[in-house]
Protein backbone atom coordinates (compact mmCIF):
# COMPACT_ATOMS: atom_id res chain seq x y z
CA UNK A 1 0.00 0.00 0.00
CA UNK A 2 1.35 3.42 -0.96
CA UNK A 3 0.77 6.18 1.60
CA UNK A 4 0.02 9.51 -0.06
CA UNK A 5 -0.40 13.15 0.84
CA UNK A 6 -3.60 12.64 2.81
CA UNK A 7 -1.83 10.26 5.18
CA UNK A 8 0.98 12.77 5.69
CA UNK A 9 -1.51 15.43 6.71
CA UNK A 10 -3.15 12.98 9.10
CA UNK A 11 0.13 12.72 11.00
CA UNK A 12 0.02 16.37 12.03
CA UNK A 13 -1.14 16.46 15.66
CA UNK A 14 -3.36 19.39 16.74
CA UNK A 15 -2.10 21.48 13.82
CA UNK A 16 -4.39 23.25 11.35
CA UNK A 17 -2.00 25.56 9.46
CA UNK A 18 0.68 23.35 7.94
CA UNK A 19 2.55 26.37 6.61
CA UNK A 20 2.89 28.17 9.95
CA UNK A 21 6.45 29.29 10.72
CA UNK A 22 8.43 27.60 13.48
CA UNK A 23 11.84 28.28 15.00
CA UNK A 24 14.73 26.55 16.73
CA UNK A 25 17.99 27.70 18.30
CA UNK A 26 21.05 25.52 17.64
CA UNK A 27 24.40 26.05 19.31
CA UNK A 28 26.99 27.15 16.77
CA UNK A 29 28.79 23.80 17.11
CA UNK A 30 25.59 21.83 16.39
CA UNK A 31 24.70 24.13 13.53
CA UNK A 32 28.12 23.66 11.95
CA UNK A 33 27.73 19.88 12.30
CA UNK A 34 24.35 20.08 10.60
CA UNK A 35 25.84 22.02 7.69
CA UNK A 36 28.87 19.76 7.37
CA UNK A 37 27.17 16.39 7.85
CA UNK A 38 23.89 17.33 6.16
CA UNK A 39 21.99 15.50 8.89
CA UNK A 40 19.09 16.44 11.13
CA UNK A 41 19.49 14.70 14.49
CA UNK A 42 16.54 13.69 16.67
CA UNK A 43 17.19 12.33 20.16
CA UNK A 44 15.47 9.94 22.52
CA UNK A 45 13.22 11.85 24.96
CA UNK A 46 15.19 10.34 27.85
CA UNK A 47 17.88 12.89 27.00
CA UNK A 48 15.50 15.80 27.69
CA UNK A 49 15.69 17.40 31.12
CA UNK A 50 12.06 17.10 32.20
CA UNK A 51 11.51 13.71 33.93
CA UNK A 52 7.90 13.80 32.73
CA UNK A 53 8.98 13.46 29.10
CA UNK A 54 7.50 10.30 27.55
CA UNK A 55 5.83 9.80 30.94
CA UNK A 56 3.60 6.94 29.83
CA UNK A 57 6.25 4.63 28.40
CA UNK A 58 8.71 5.44 31.20
CA UNK A 59 6.27 4.44 33.93
CA UNK A 60 6.25 1.10 35.75
CA UNK A 61 3.83 -1.38 34.16
CA UNK A 62 2.24 -4.52 35.56
CA UNK A 63 0.54 -7.43 33.83
CA UNK A 64 -2.68 -9.17 34.91
CA UNK A 65 -0.72 -11.25 37.40
CA UNK A 66 0.81 -8.22 39.05
CA UNK A 67 4.26 -8.89 37.61
CA UNK A 68 6.41 -5.92 36.61
CA UNK A 69 6.82 -5.38 32.86
CA UNK A 70 9.29 -2.96 31.29
CA UNK A 71 8.20 -0.73 28.43
CA UNK A 72 11.76 0.49 27.95
CA UNK A 73 12.25 -1.30 24.64
CA UNK A 74 9.31 0.62 23.19
CA UNK A 75 10.33 3.93 24.76
CA UNK A 76 13.85 3.64 23.34
CA UNK A 77 12.50 3.55 19.79
CA UNK A 78 10.98 7.04 19.96
CA UNK A 79 12.98 10.13 18.96
CA UNK A 80 12.14 13.80 18.80
CA UNK A 81 13.34 17.31 18.14
CA UNK A 82 11.84 20.41 19.75
CA UNK A 83 10.87 23.59 17.89
CA UNK A 84 8.78 26.59 18.89
CA UNK A 85 6.12 28.88 17.47
CA UNK A 86 7.82 31.84 19.21
CA UNK A 87 10.04 33.79 16.85
CA UNK A 88 12.20 34.85 19.79
CA UNK A 89 12.24 35.91 23.41
CA UNK A 90 14.83 36.88 25.97
CA UNK A 91 14.26 33.55 27.75
CA UNK A 92 14.76 31.58 24.55
CA UNK A 93 18.18 33.11 23.89
CA UNK A 94 19.33 32.69 27.49
CA UNK A 95 18.17 29.06 27.73
CA UNK A 96 19.37 27.78 24.37
CA UNK A 97 22.30 30.11 23.71
CA UNK A 98 24.27 29.80 26.94
CA UNK A 99 27.52 31.17 25.52
CA UNK A 100 25.82 33.70 23.24
CA UNK A 101 26.63 31.32 20.38
CA UNK A 102 23.11 30.33 19.37
CA UNK A 103 21.89 30.26 15.79
CA UNK A 104 18.12 30.61 15.37
CA UNK A 105 16.70 29.17 12.19
CA UNK A 106 13.17 29.31 10.81
CA UNK A 107 11.11 27.07 8.57
CA UNK A 108 7.50 25.90 8.31
CA UNK A 109 5.78 22.85 9.77
CA UNK A 110 5.25 21.38 6.31
CA UNK A 111 8.86 21.84 5.21
CA UNK A 112 10.27 20.40 8.42
CA UNK A 113 8.01 17.36 8.33
CA UNK A 114 8.96 16.69 4.71
CA UNK A 115 12.47 15.90 5.95
CA UNK A 116 11.12 12.78 7.69
CA UNK A 117 8.20 11.81 5.50
CA UNK A 118 8.71 9.30 2.71
CA UNK A 119 5.77 8.67 0.39
CA UNK A 120 7.40 5.43 -0.74
CA UNK A 121 7.45 4.02 2.79
CA UNK A 122 4.22 2.09 3.31
CA UNK A 123 4.73 2.35 7.08
CA UNK A 124 5.37 6.10 7.15
CA UNK A 125 2.02 6.64 8.87
CA UNK A 126 3.26 4.61 11.83
CA UNK A 127 6.70 6.15 12.04
CA UNK A 128 6.58 9.92 11.56
CA UNK A 129 4.62 12.66 13.33
CA UNK A 130 4.77 16.36 14.05
CA UNK A 131 2.65 17.84 16.79
CA UNK A 132 1.77 20.91 18.79
CA UNK A 133 2.53 20.44 22.48
CA UNK A 134 -0.43 20.49 24.88
CA UNK A 135 0.28 21.87 28.36
CA UNK A 136 -1.61 20.24 31.22
CA UNK A 137 -1.60 20.36 35.03
CA UNK A 138 0.47 17.65 36.67
CA UNK A 139 -2.66 16.29 38.34
CA UNK A 140 -4.34 15.76 34.97
CA UNK A 141 -1.33 13.86 33.66
CA UNK A 142 -1.26 11.61 36.72
CA UNK A 143 -5.01 11.05 36.46
CA UNK A 144 -4.62 10.02 32.82
CA UNK A 145 -1.98 7.45 33.74
CA UNK A 146 -4.25 5.89 36.36
CA UNK A 147 -7.22 5.68 34.01
CA UNK A 148 -5.54 4.30 30.89
CA UNK A 149 -3.73 1.05 30.18
CA UNK A 150 -1.05 0.23 27.65
CA UNK A 151 -3.69 -1.63 25.66
CA UNK A 152 -5.84 1.52 25.54
CA UNK A 153 -2.97 3.38 23.87
CA UNK A 154 -1.85 0.63 21.51
CA UNK A 155 -5.24 -0.66 20.35
CA UNK A 156 -5.60 -0.41 16.59
CA UNK A 157 -1.83 -0.43 16.10
CA UNK A 158 -1.75 3.08 14.62
CA UNK A 159 0.97 4.47 16.93
CA UNK A 160 -0.58 7.96 16.92
CA UNK A 161 -1.64 7.68 20.57
CA UNK A 162 1.96 7.31 21.68
CA UNK A 163 2.95 10.26 19.48
CA UNK A 164 0.21 12.36 21.08
CA UNK A 165 1.49 11.45 24.56
CA UNK A 166 4.90 12.74 23.54
CA UNK A 167 3.20 16.08 22.83
CA UNK A 168 2.06 16.58 26.43
CA UNK A 169 3.99 18.67 28.95
CA UNK A 170 3.24 20.26 32.29
CA UNK A 171 1.79 23.78 32.55
CA UNK A 172 5.08 25.10 33.92
CA UNK A 173 6.50 24.88 30.40
CA UNK A 174 3.69 26.79 28.69
CA UNK A 175 6.03 29.64 27.75
CA UNK A 176 7.89 27.35 25.34
CA UNK A 177 5.00 27.22 22.80
CA UNK A 178 6.56 24.03 21.55
CA UNK A 179 6.08 21.83 18.51
CA UNK A 180 7.74 18.43 18.18
CA UNK A 181 9.11 16.48 15.25
CA UNK A 182 8.80 12.78 16.15
CA UNK A 183 10.06 9.51 14.71
CA UNK A 184 9.44 5.95 15.84
CA UNK A 185 12.27 3.65 14.79
CA UNK A 186 9.96 0.66 14.49
CA UNK A 187 12.64 -1.59 13.01
CA UNK A 188 15.44 -0.36 15.27
CA UNK A 189 17.61 0.30 12.24
CA UNK A 190 18.29 4.04 12.35
CA UNK A 191 18.67 4.96 16.03
CA UNK A 192 22.15 4.54 17.50
CA UNK A 193 23.45 3.53 20.93
CA UNK A 194 23.85 7.19 21.89
CA UNK A 195 20.09 7.71 21.55
CA UNK A 196 20.30 9.67 18.30
CA UNK A 197 18.27 9.28 15.11
CA UNK A 198 19.97 10.80 12.08
CA UNK A 199 18.10 11.90 8.97
CA UNK A 200 19.72 12.97 5.66
CA UNK A 201 18.97 16.64 5.37
CA UNK A 202 19.40 19.36 2.76
CA UNK A 203 18.98 22.37 5.03
CA UNK A 204 19.24 24.85 2.15
CA UNK A 205 15.78 23.91 0.93
CA UNK A 206 14.23 23.84 4.40
CA UNK A 207 15.63 26.70 6.50
CA UNK A 208 14.72 30.27 5.58
CA UNK A 209 17.52 32.10 7.39
CA UNK A 210 19.98 32.09 10.27
CA UNK A 211 19.82 34.66 13.08
CA UNK A 212 22.55 35.13 15.70
CA UNK A 213 22.35 36.00 19.41
CA UNK A 214 21.38 39.64 20.15
CA UNK A 215 23.99 39.91 22.94
CA UNK A 216 26.99 39.55 20.62
CA UNK A 217 29.10 42.63 20.03
CA UNK A 218 29.84 43.54 16.43
CA UNK A 219 33.22 41.76 16.36
CA UNK A 220 31.76 38.56 17.79
CA UNK A 221 28.83 38.68 15.41
CA UNK A 222 31.06 39.10 12.37
CA UNK A 223 33.33 36.30 13.58
CA UNK A 224 30.53 33.74 13.93
CA UNK A 225 28.94 34.90 10.70
CA UNK A 226 32.28 34.36 8.98
CA UNK A 227 32.54 30.83 10.35
CA UNK A 228 29.12 29.93 8.97
CA UNK A 229 29.77 31.52 5.58
CA UNK A 230 33.10 29.72 5.47
CA UNK A 231 31.24 26.41 5.45
CA UNK A 232 29.40 27.43 2.29
CA UNK A 233 26.11 28.26 3.98
CA UNK A 234 23.93 30.21 1.50
CA UNK A 235 21.30 31.30 4.05
CA UNK A 236 20.78 35.00 4.86
CA UNK A 237 22.59 35.61 8.17
CA UNK A 238 21.52 38.40 10.50
CA UNK A 239 21.70 39.31 14.17
CA UNK A 240 18.63 39.54 16.38
CA UNK A 241 17.66 43.13 17.12
CA UNK A 242 16.09 42.26 20.47
CA UNK A 243 18.57 44.43 22.38
CA UNK A 244 19.09 47.11 19.77
CA UNK A 245 17.16 50.02 21.20
CA UNK A 246 17.09 53.57 19.88
CA UNK A 247 15.48 56.08 22.24
CA UNK A 248 13.70 59.08 20.85
CA UNK A 249 15.03 62.38 22.23
CA UNK A 250 12.97 64.06 24.92
CA UNK A 251 12.40 67.71 25.64
CA UNK A 252 13.55 69.26 28.88
CA UNK A 253 10.59 71.63 28.86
Amino acid sequence: MRIGKRQMEDNFIDITDLDQKIYRVFSISRFKELITNKELVLVNPKKWDDPFENFFLRANAFDEHGDSVSLGNIARKWYGQCWTFNSESDAMWRIYSHQKDGVRVSTTLRKLFSVLWDDKDQYAGLRYFIGKVSYQPRGEIEKFMKEHSFLDMSIGGQNDNFAKLLCIKRLEFLHEAEVRLLANDTEGSRGDKAGCYRVPFDYTGIFHDACLDPRLDEKEYQGIKGEILGLGCPLPITQSELYKVSFSPIRLS
